[in-house]
Parts: structure tokens; sequence; C-alpha cells
């Protein structure tokens, strides 16, 4: 009898060990598990941060192409003017070695038409003004995206790690704890800043309206003003020439028009005769009037 309660209680005492054993592993197992998940619950908030630094770039680089293709559009209008210049300075040009005339014709007006250099650089300055503002339009935004990262890697960083420090295995349920005011704190700082970050976006969206409209109407100025002078400076020598050729023509009725001309080279003309070429000889006889534009040129060979 004494035998079997001898056994019994070593039997007992066998299960209880063996009892304990299984929950102190147990206990042990569970921690550690949540260690685990605490690390994987911290890298997805890390990744989730990561993201809100990565949309704040996007927008930003969004923001900043789009600007700059508003402001770079004017360049094909730049690369019009430039070439309407030179099309008119190629035109002018024949006339410089034409005839003095028509040489100080040109002379005279020319300085009215501005070179390719110049119409370039007129309207590249104020492209450059417009790009420059791209500056101060992103600046608010890229200050706001570098504090939120400065944010997560310093003050969150610090946190998680004070965490470790304190609690960590030793007392796994106050880590945990720790590791969420943390979580939450950063989590409030980010609501904040993006709230921040959105209306500041705005407000460039808003002001780079104004700039770009500033750009494109400076840009048309320069554009009027060089086509009103191109226009201009042709007109007048245009005029120049014209004049120049009736001057040239020896005829006094300088006021008097006449649709119907005739260049009549000096040799064909003799003052001494009493007959000479006849300058209507075929043609219409309902013309009412014809100008003989005597030509005093190189006399005709023998």
């Amino acid at each position: 009898m004494v035998f079997l309660k001898i056994f019994a209680f070593f039997a007992l005492l066998v299960i209880v060990r063996a009892q304990l054993n299984t929950n102190l592993e147990n206990y042990y197992n569970s921690q550690y598990s949540s260690l685990i998940r605490n690390d994987e619950y911290i890298e997805a908030v890390r990744r989730q941060n990561n993201f809100h630094i990565l949309s704040y770039d996007q927008q930003i680089r969004s923001f900043q192409e789009a600007y700059l293709d508003r402001i770079n559009s004017i360049v094909t209008q730049q690369k019009a003017l430039v070439n309407e210049v030179t099309r008119v300075n190629e035109n002018l040009l024949p006339l410089t070695v034409l005839s003095d005339l028509s040489r100080e014709c040109v002379e005279k007006y020319k300085h009215l038409i501005p070179s390719e250099a110049a119409a370039y650089s007129e309207m590249e300055r104020n492209l450059a003004w417009g790009r420059s503002q791209l500056y101060y339009l992103t600046n608010p935004v890229i200050g706001t995206n570098r504090t939120l990262n400065n944010y997560y890697v310093g003050t969150f960083e610090k946190g998680l790690s004070n965490c470790h420090t304190q609690y960590n295995s030793t007392y796994p349920v106050n880590y945990t704890h720790c590791l969420a005011d943390v979580v939450s704190v950063s989590n409030s700082y980010t609501a904040a800043n993006q709230r921040t970050f959105s209306i500041q976006l705005e407000t460039a969206k808003g002001t780079s309206n104004v700039y770009a409209k500033q750009t494109h109407e400076w840009c048309f100025a320069v554009q009027n003003s060089t086509i009103t002078n191109l226009q201009r400076a042709t007109t007048l020598i245009d005029q120049c020439l014209h004049e120049a050729e009736k001057e040239g023509s020896g005829c006094d009725n300088k006021g008097y028009y006449c649709e119907n001309d005739l260049r009549l080279p000096s040799y064909l003309v003799d003052y001494k005769n009493l007959t000479m070429v006849n300058p209507f000889h075929g043609r219409n006889n309902t013309e009412k009037c014809l100008t003989l534009d005597i030509w005093y040129g190189a006399p005709k060979a023998v």
C-alpha cells in the first residue's frame, strides 16, 4: 500500500513537471512570436513611410514637368520668329549688292530689323525667367517633403530604438505598447504634414498659372514687336526703292502713274531724224497711256 502511494506521488510529480515545462516552452514561444509580429509590423510601417516620401516625390516631379512643358511650348514660337528674321534678312541681302540706290535703301531702314541673335536672346530672356520661377514654386513642397523624411529617419527611428532599449524581451507587452505609441504619433505627424503639403501644392499650381501666363504674354509682345518692325522695315525699303526708281527714270511728272511701261534703250532714240522705232507698235490701241523709261545703258554693239 505504501509502495502504491509512493509510486502515485512520483507519477504525479512527473506529470506536474512535464506540464510546467510545456507551459514554460509555450510562454517563451508566445513571446518570441510576439517579437516577430512586432518586427514585421514595424517593417510594414517603414514601407508605408517610404511610400509617403515617394508619393511626394512623384507629385512634385509631375508638377515640375507640367509647368516646364507650358513654358517650353514657347520655344516653337521662338524658332519661328528667328526663322522669319532670317528669311527677311536673306531677301534683303541681294538688294545690298544690286545697286548703290538699293543698298542705300536697305541700309537706311536696316536698323529696324533685329538680328537673329537679338530675336532669340530676347525671347530666351523671358523663357529663362519663366523657368527660374520653378524654384520658388516647388521650394515649399520640397521642404515639407524633406521635413517628413527627416522625421522618419530621426524621430521615428529613435522612438523605436528607445522602445527596444527599455523593454524588448524583458517586458514584451510594454514593448508592444511602446511601439504602438511611436507609430500612432508618427501617423498623426504624417497626416498633419500631408495637409500642409496638399495646401502648398495647390498654391503652387495656382501661382504657376500666373507665371506661365506672364511668360507667354511677354514672349508674345516680343514676337509682335519684332514682326511689326519687320513689316515696317520692308515696307519702307520698298517705298524707298520705288521712289529711287522714279528719280532714276528722269521723268519730271513723278505724281503721274501709268500702268503701261516700256523700257526703251537710249540708242533707239534719235533726236535728229523725223522717224525712229515706233514704241506703240504691237500694243493694244485701247491703252490710254504709255510711260517710256529711256535706259542709258551700254551702247549697241556695232
